[in-house]
């Protein structure tokens, strides 16, 4: 089913609707030209898909699959998900009605919580995964700066775009700070959560880590990091690639908006840890 909402510049994506129990998700799907895996892209604390579209545009080849969180752009809060593993299950859900028994999973932000218990739960069905500008979570992670910690909390930047255009920059951090047009470009298109699907997330992030079963990850994982990442510093994507075995970091002179800025550089990267045979 179509979402006849859904502003689309993409051609080659398509928005739709799919039905996960009684419940209704918006997703997204861009076909692939190879028979490659299909890659999951698992997107950051309360954005919805649109910010998503310009990094796709420059992973080539294969299927990708995203989709709204309970709560966020346009699909509706479901009651009964409030933890990491119980998002991960969802998100199982969803590709098990897409039919898709065997994925790759890029993790971006608040999304890298998500890939990392989906790895965790079934190594059996991810086979790699990319973890971007994200954290371990918990006690052993180190937090952004004053003004990123405060405003995570709270939805606010969503509500007033000017405020969000004014307070943006200073939670990313890097090159938002001197370029404040490309966050303005990044988050234009954007949907505003609800508050509940946005405090939602946010409690699942602050009651859950990896850090306990890290080192049993098998699959092999990029860790990519901003330099001067203002939200998620660089020290917690050194943490995951020093404890994940089979872990390879690479750290760009960015911020927290270098999935954006970086795209091309970042989706020619991942495009290529993909495709290697392993």
């Amino acid at each position: 089913m179509k979402d006849l909402n859904a502003k689309n510049t993409h051609p080659d994506i398509t928005f739709q609707s799919l039905k996960v129990g009684d419940d209704r998700v918006r997703y997204l799907r861009r076909e692939g030209t190879s028979d490659a895996l299909p890659l999951l892209v698992c997107n950051g604390l309360g954005q919805s898909l649109e910010v998503l579209l310009p990094l796709i545009d420059e992973i080539a080849d294969r299927t990708i699959i995203a989709f709204d969180m309970p709560g966020i752009g346009r699909t509706p809060m479901i009651e009964g998900i409030s933890t990491i593993p119980d998002y991960a299950a969802f998100a199982m859900k969803i590709m098990d009605q897409l039919k898709i028994d065997r994925f790759d999973i890029l993790g971006i932000s608040w999304g890298g919580s998500l890939a990392q218990q989906m790895a965790y739960d079934a190594p059996d069905r991810v086979r790699k995964l990319v973890l971007a500008i994200t954290s371990a979570g918990g006690i052993g992670s180190w937090w952004g700066t004053p003004i990123a910690l405060s405003e995570i909390m709270f939805p606010m930047r969503y509500m007033s775009k000017s405020y969000g255009n004014f307070i943006g920059p200073l939670m990313y951090g890097g090159e938002a700070i001197f370029a404040p047009a490309a966050f303005r470009e990044y988050s234009k298109h954007a949907i505003a959560p609800s508050p509940e699907g946005y405090f939602s997330q946010v409690r699942a992030m602050c009651s859950w880590t990896s850090l306990t079963w890290l080192r049993q990850l098998s699959q092999p994982v990029l860790v990519i990091a901003g330099k001067y990442d203002g939200l998620i510093p660089v020290t917690n994507q050194i943490l995951l690639a020093n404890m994940i075995p089979d872990a390879r970091l690479e750290v760009f002179p960015a911020g927290h908006l270098l999935m954006f800025t970086q795209r091309e550089e970042v989706g020619a990267m991942i495009s290529a840890f993909l495709t290697v045979q392993t």
